[in-house]
């Protein structure tokens, strides 16, 4: 995360240091350099003073106020940025008319940013899709999964009601089992504390099975020792067998119907550098009771890297790219810059006869926004 930190800091650099030499500099009285200098400098300091108390504090709300702060500053940088990369083609082309068009780019660019704060990150929608497989059994002919992921419930902090009124969409689907595939805090397990009763009634036939992500370790954090990591990680998973989840750390549990049988299978992370390496696939199917297997596996790498010639899961349900809250999406198209770095970021893929269902969730990592990626539930409906 600090290294992340920094080189969205450069970013924002860039813009001021563009805008003061270009139309601040020798354009202006000394006065109005002094205070663009010192408003700047202000806004950087503060941004660092506030990522120091993020990375640090064990106050849930002290984690969201910062986090707002930290998002308003970065709203400014998102509209400096914008400027400054349409006034470079002003140099290119001696244009006043584009001038005009940075200076539009730049508000565009700013309340853009303030919808994603205020709006686009409860814009809760549902996605329906249906995965066919020929080894599914006949009893298990359109069963319904609810695939939910990433709560990262510290973002929806003083948000009770709107996460209550979710819960209540995603009852309304019926499911026949939940399954949710980590990340279900930032950092914190008290996180979890003003949802819990939301959390409780969700309700699936089947019961709803969990697994935690590479957030749930807390491992991006500032713990004062590695017992204080481990302690909060305990709380987390006691929280979430709390909130009714079957929690499976490297573990599979078997659904029946009318003798028929599939397993759910639930891994602890994986993914590439940096990111834990903790799952344990040949643990995980122990005792395993069935050859109809579905994967829980927070990281879609897991799927790409790790069951390359594994068929014997006709589906994984992944999260963790969030489809990096940025995008557009246009009925069934969509873009978003999550796709440079996972090939399989969002939606319904399939490989060698098995598929994946990457979920983009629900909460939002350290800075609250969605735009263009709205959270979101996935139903997906099985047949044979």
């Amino acid at each position: 995360m600090l290294s992340r930190f920094f080189f969205f800091f450069l970013i924002g650099l860039f813009p001021d240091v563009y805008i003061f030499f270009r139309h601040v500099w020798k354009k202006c009285q000394w006065r109005t350099q002094v205070l663009y200098t010192v408003f700047s400098l202000l806004c950087f300091v503060l941004l660092v003073l506030m990522f120091g108390v993020y990375s640090s504090s064990e106050s849930v709300a002290t984690l969201y106020e910062t986090s707002m702060v930290m998002n308003a500053l970065i709203a400014v940088f998102v509209a400096k940025l914008f400027f400054s990369i349409v006034d470079v083609w002003t140099l290119v082309f001696k244009s006043r008319i584009l001038r005009r068009v940075a200076i539009g780019v730049a508000a565009f660019g700013f309340f853009t940013y303030a919808y994603g704060i205020m709006l686009g990150r409860f814009n809760m929608s549902a996605k329906y899709l249906t995965v066919e497989n020929k080894s599914l059994p006949q009893n298990f002919d359109g069963y319904k999964i609810l695939h939910i992921s990433d709560f990262h419930l510290g973002s929806l902090y003083g948000d009770e009601e709107i996460v209550s009124k979710w819960v209540d969409m995603m009852n309304a689907e019926n499911p026949d089992v939940i399954c949710f595939t980590g990340d279900m805090v930032s950092i914190l397990a008290d996180e979890m504390a003003s949802h819990m009763d939301a959390l409780k009634r969700l309700k699936a036939k089947d019961g709803k099975f969990a697994i935690i992500g590479n957030h749930d370790y807390g491992d991006y954090h500032k713990w004062s020792s590695m017992e204080a990591r481990d302690a909060n990680l305990s709380k987390t998973e006691e929280n979430i067998r709390q909130a009714g989840f079957d929690l499976l750390l490297n573990e599979n549990r078997t659904i029946c119907r009318n003798g028929d049988t599939i397993s759910v299978v639930g891994i602890e992370n994986w993914g590439r550098p940096p990111f834990p390496q903790n799952s344990d696939l040949k643990k995980a199917e122990t005792g395993i009771a069935s050859s109809t297997r579905i994967l829980l596996s927070h990281d879609p790498d897991f799927w790409e890297y790790k069951l390359e010639d594994n068929t014997d899961y006709f589906l994984t349900l992944s999260g963790h790219t969030h489809a990096m809250q940025l995008g557009i999406e246009i009925g069934d198209w969509e873009i978003s810059p999550s796709s440079l770095k996972y090939p399989y970021w969002h939606g319904l893929y399939e490989r060698n006869g098995i598929q994946i269902v990457v979920s983009r969730g629900i909460g939002c990592t350290a800075i609250p926004f969605r735009i263009g990626m709205s959270p979101e539930y996935v139903v997906i409906t099985v047949k044979k």
